[in-house]
């Protein structure tokens, strides 16, 4: 085996490696991924003076879907905007005439509000002192034996 023949075609090979992996650690990351950033730029839509969650969705093509999804997160917290996202990921797993296909899923949504989405889905909150993170020593229980 020649090693001077391997250190040769070795040692360029990681000194591209490292450059390579040298650029991609600096670049600073962005904010927001391209892809959404361009949909958000895309949109144009009226002003709203109520809560995003009250926006009509409108289900009558995939396009004027995804305008008011951006629109729906134009006027919402990124909270409310989460738990509209999980209660359209609900509703495209659990109904079943929808069968997991966002494309029979949203006409089945035209009309509705994000609020009742989430309605329909009923997440809710623990009561107080029911959570494993709330229980103190208040809520041990004694026994005796």
């Amino acid at each position: 085996m020649n090693t001077p023949s391997i250190a040769k075609t070795t040692l360029p090979l990681f000194a591209a490696a490292a450059l390579l992996l040298g650029a991609c650690a600096a670049t600073p990351p962005s904010e927001k991924p391209a892809a959404e950033t361009e949909a958000a730029a895309t949109y144009e839509f009226e002003p709203w003076d109520g809560d995003g969650l009250d926006i009509p969705i409108d289900g009558s093509s995939m396009d004027a879907f995804n305008a008011s999804c951006a629109r729906i997160k134009a006027y919402s917290t990124p909270e409310e905007y989460r738990a509209f996202q999980n209660a359209l990921d609900w509703h495209l797993t659990y109904d079943l005439a929808a069968r997991k296909q966002m494309e029979l899923l949203v006409p089945r949504l035209d009309g509705k509000t994000p609020r009742e989405l989430l309605d329909t889905v009923r997440w809710r909150k623990a009561d107080k002192g029911h959570s494993p993170v709330e229980k103190d020593a208040a809520d041990a229980k004694i026994i005796d034996t």
